[in-house]
């Protein structure tokens, strides 16, 4: 097959890395793959080269319903005559419909949903997604990544031509404890931790749905209840800067450590204790699958599709989103090393049978080649 990847940009973000695993999943079976991204930021093409794709291929999008972007994108169809397109965005769906019908060819589209309750969070969103909507049943299939998703969209009453769910996978293989041991329990002795620390760490965007701040809240009750605990933030973004502010009102500048963006976090989310997720909106995050791959015990909050990754009391714990005092609850349950092993031991497990890689990459070739024998000559 001859497949055309169409993203909104190539920075690193959960739906980007999912693009990247499997169009180079594909590649690596002898398909020949093509990414198209229309913003200008192409901080993933070098995965995208190294992992076999044939072409990456900017646009150059300026925004809105850009013509001549559209207009690269038809020529780039044309030329590469794809026998599968796959959309990866609200936005970039919109923009590959619409360069399909500028070519004239049927060239079947499948669209990978990433979104949940954000299309719907302010004004702005819910009139974008007003437009954005009406595409959705453009294209020949849509891929959910969570059961909890797919029925969100039903709800608000989206009904695509066909639709399934292929839930994100991870290389089992890079995210095992084994091949950090060394680096992690090194970054943890530079980073300042002491053994005897509880170490919590949550690797995430600085944004306002991600809530490190309620993390922070979290912190401040452990150590005032006499647990030794520190977090290990990981990531940078817009909120930077309400998060120190936060940090040094609760008097947790000696305790919290802020890493700014790290491209490979397996060493840091090795040399950490426990791993949270605070998040007040998710789908189905990767992060949180990379976490239990490593063996790590896992909080999250009950957002998304986190129920379909989390066993509650077997392979983690969830709360309620933003509910400070059961997020302490579900740490200190955590602060016995022994409890923390039996978690982390069986959250590996329990990524290996259900979000392998290879799996997820089986499911998309499977869609793929179905979609790819509807092609018709223009």
């Amino acid at each position: 097959m001859r497949i055309l990847f169409i993203a909104d940009h190539l920075k690193f973000g959960g739906a980007e890395r999912h693009l990247v695993a499997v169009a180079t999943g594909l590649a690596a079976l002898g398909n020949e793959v093509a990414v198209a991204y229309m913003k200008p930021h192409d901080e993933l093409v070098s995965e995208l080269t190294e992992g076999g794709v044939a072409k990456v291929i900017c646009c150059n999008s300026r925004g809105g319903i850009d013509l001549a972007a559209i207009h690269r994108l038809a020529l780039l169809i044309q030329n590469f005559r794809p026998t599968l397109l796959v959309a990866t965005l609200q936005y970039s769906l919109m923009l590959t419909v619409l360069a399909r019908f500028w070519t004239r060819r049927h060239t079947p589209l499948l669209f990978v949903c990433h979104s949940m309750e954000h299309v719907q969070r302010a004004r702005s969103d819910r009139i974008r997604f007003a437009v954005y909507r009406q595409f959705y049943r453009r294209a020949e299939h849509v891929v959910f990544v969570s059961a909890l998703q797919r029925t969100y969209f039903q709800e608000l009453g989206v009904h695509p031509r066909s639709d399934e769910v292929i839930h994100n996978g991870i290389d089992l293989d890079r995210f095992s404890a084994a091949t950090v041991a060394s680096a992690s329990c090194e970054l943890r002795r530079k980073l300042g931790f002491a053994d005897s620390d509880l170490v919590i760490g949550m690797c995430a965007g600085f944004r306002e749905e991600k809530r490190q701040v309620d993390l922070l809240e979290a912190l401040r009750q452990l150590r005032d209840g006499g647990f030794p605990a520190k977090a290990l933030l990981v990531g940078d973004g817009v909120m930077r800067a309400q998060i120190e502010v936060r940090r040094d009102a609760l008097g947790l500048q000696d305790a919290v450590v802020l890493c700014g963006f790290q491209q490979d976090v397996r060493p840091y989310v090795a040399a950490c204790d426990v791993m949270a997720l605070t998040s007040h909106a998710e789908t189905f995050p990767i992060a949180t699958l990379e976490y239990m791959a490593l063996g790590k015990p896992l909080v999250a909050s009950n957002v998304g599709g986190l129920s379909e990754q989390v066993n509650d009391g077997h392979n983690g714990l969830l709360y309620p989103a933003g509910d400070i005092d059961a997020l302490v609850g579900c740490l200190k349950q955590l602060s016995d090393s022994a409890v923390r092993q039996s978690f982390g031991r069986i959250a590996r497990q329990h990524v290996v049978a259900r979000f392998s890689l290879p799996a997820m990459i089986e499911r998309f070739r499977a869609t793929c080649v179905s979609l790819a024998a509807q092609v018709r000559q223009p």
